[in-house]
């Protein structure tokens, strides 16, 4: 029997034998309509891990963001509690009080990194809240200060 291919229908064609047949019975060629269901499951798996990967991704991104954020305005309060100390004949804030005040005053944030800053941005950026500063804290013995980040395991430390 010979196969020949009609370009123009896109199908195969039997040609027919010496009776006008080919012998057997003629049956359309079974034409695909749509995806099976393991075809259609794997596609939908591919697809949530890639989705899963992708999302995993920006929240990395974003916790990293967060700490270097927070370490940022630890940093940016830290200096400008330097010019506090070099105007305030050599005195930290004595108490997270006093702390607190110093924050709002913007005299102390005009050059540096946190020239555009308001106490409210200085704020750690998991602080949903927004109710708490950096805690203070001053060792009157040794004259060293310590800040920390007010959020409980954020794992931002201190400064």
């Amino acid at each position: 029997m010979l196969r020949l291919t009609d370009y123009s229908l896109g199908r195969s064609v039997r040609a027919e034998g010496p009776g006008g047949h080919s012998g057997r019975r003629a049956c359309p060629p079974a034409e695909r309509r749509g995806w099976t269901f393991i075809e259609l499951m794997v596609v939908l798996v591919l697809v949530a891990v890639t989705l899963l990967i992708a999302g995993l991704s920006v929240y990395r991104g974003k916790s990293a963001a967060d700490h270097l954020t927070c370490q940022d305005n630890m940093k940016a309060i830290r200096s400008a509690l330097e010019i506090y100390y070099v105007k305030n004949n050599r005195t930290y804030p004595a108490d997270q009080a006093a702390f607190e005040a110093f924050l709002q005053d913007r005299a102390y944030f005009g050059a540096s990194s946190a020239a555009s800053a308001t106490a409210d941005e200085l704020r750690c950026p998991l602080d949903e809240s927004r109710s708490y500063h950096y805690l203070y804290s001053r060792n009157p013995t040794t004259g060293t200060i310590t800040l920390t980040c007010p959020v409980p395991d954020s794992g931002h430390g201190s400064y």
